[in-house]
């Protein structure tokens, strides 16, 4: 199974304040795979810097809950 997905364009690393499933709450979130073309409804992968491990995680809606 082949995906569509590259390493983030800039070398610099992103983090997003996520909730992390297994930490059950809140964490800084390292963004490890970006779609192609990033949309809302496209999947990220996204690292935890507490526990580690990797998730699956819907795109955030720009306006809405880029503030929270």
């Amino acid at each position: 199974m082949e995906h569509n997905f590259k390493k983030s364009v800039n070398m610099d690393q992103e983090f997003e304040h996520r909730w992390c499933k297994f930490c059950i709450t809140k964490t800084k979130q390292e963004l490890i795979f970006l779609p192609e073309m990033a949309t809302y409804k496209r999947r990220r992968k996204y690292k935890c810097t507490i526990c580690g491990k990797t998730s699956w995680l819907q795109g955030r809606r720009p306006s809405a809950e880029g503030v929270y």
